[in-house]
């Protein structure tokens, strides 16, 4: 491998490679968040029909919050992280039996996707785990990974603001988040805004854009998370 490539292995942030933040990552989460009501208002905001007939890949699936429900609707979906603590816990929660749901340790940079190509990719509150250029990188690599005309669903910390104001907007978030869940999320929070790699919603769009992406679709209740639905418009040869 080369030397210059970008390690997913290294964790930034708070480290999911540890069991014990794996385990605990769904019981802060929980607090604040429904996961089969954040499913369900995907579904509607994609605006899909006949899931059954369709394929998903879901980057960063974490503990399979995600994955398990797209299983019950959709016809094959594979779950992909690049953390085994979190898909154990990912392969716990689905049990045994369902057939049309694999779990498989990979990154944005390193998956490769076997079979054909995905209907649809999801990504939710993973992609700030890369740096802007490499972001692009795993673009690329998603267009690649859709069928012509396939769905990116993007969720995730994207900030909206204007970059004077990022003081008093990132402080007004880390203590709402503190309100509602705690400390303990809270300093989480202070963590992804230190160490991870949050971007511009226009930084974004760029990036978005040169990998053969429309953004569709979008929303966001708070100026920080923020959904988008994009389609692939044109392939992006290889290098």
């Amino acid at each position: 491998m080369d030397g210059w490539l970008y390690d997913e292995s290294k964790h930034c942030g708070v480290d999911y490679s540890k069991a014990e933040q794996a385990r605990a990552y769904e019981e802060r989460h929980r607090k604040f968040r429904d996961f089969r009501k954040e499913f369900d208002d995907m579904m509607a905001f994609l605006e899909m029909s006949h899931p059954e007939r369709l394929s998903l890949v879901d980057l960063g699936c974490g503990t399979g919050a995600m994955a398990v429900y797209a299983a019950e609707v959709f016809g094959q979906v594979t779950g992909v992280d690049i953390s085994e603590a979190m898909l154990a816990q990912a392969r716990a929660k689905s049990g045994a039996g369902v057939a049309n749901l694999t779990f498989v340790q990979g990154g944005f940079l390193s998956y490769t996707h076997a079979g054909g190509a995905a209907d649809v990719v999801t990504t939710k509150a993973a992609f700030h785990h890369l740096p802007d250029f490499w972001k692009q990188v795993a673009l690329l690599r998603i267009n690649r990974m859709l069928k012509p005309g396939g769905v990116l669903y993007l969720h995730d910390v994207v900030f909206r603001f204007e970059p004077h104001v990022y003081a008093e907007q990132i402080h007004a978030w880390v203590e709402r988040f503190g309100a509602v869940a705690g400390e303990a999320l809270r300093r989480d929070v202070e963590a992804h805004i230190r160490d991870e790699f949050s971007t511009f919603d226009w930084i974004l769009r760029g990036l978005l854009e040169r990998a053969g992406l429309v953004v569709e679709k979008e929303r966001s209740a708070d100026g920080f998370l923020c959904e988008y639905a994009c389609r692939k418009v044109r392939e992006i040869p290889t290098a």
